[in-house]
């Protein structure tokens, strides 16, 4: 196993996937010279998979339904705006 700290960009916008080894352990979201990130501890030996997360603007609706579950990672704040960030673990992906 090789454990390691990997960061990756989000973007502002409602769902995204990102790839990423197995089991892979979100750490926390901030921004980094006025962009989004979310750091994550990784086996860089593991498959990679997708998974899916949401990054929803203070005030915009919450996508509701069809069985959606969702972890908080954390709030952003960048300029005038509030982002939070969830990982969608059930329902559609």
């Amino acid at each position: 196993m090789k454990y390691r700290i990997w960061k990756y960009e989000l973007l502002v916008n409602d769902t995204q996937s990102v790839d990423m080894p197995v089991n892979a352990e979100i750490l926390s979201v901030d921004s980094q010279r006025g962009t989004l990130f979310l750091w994550a501890m990784v086996d860089a030996d593991e498959m990679k998979e997708k998974r899916v997360f949401e990054v929803i603007g203070t005030g915009n609706p919450v996508p509701q339904g069809m069985g959606t579950e969702r972890r908080f990672i954390g709030t952003v704040l960048m300029g005038p705006f509030a982002w939070h960030v969830f990982e969608r673990t059930g329902g559609i992906r």
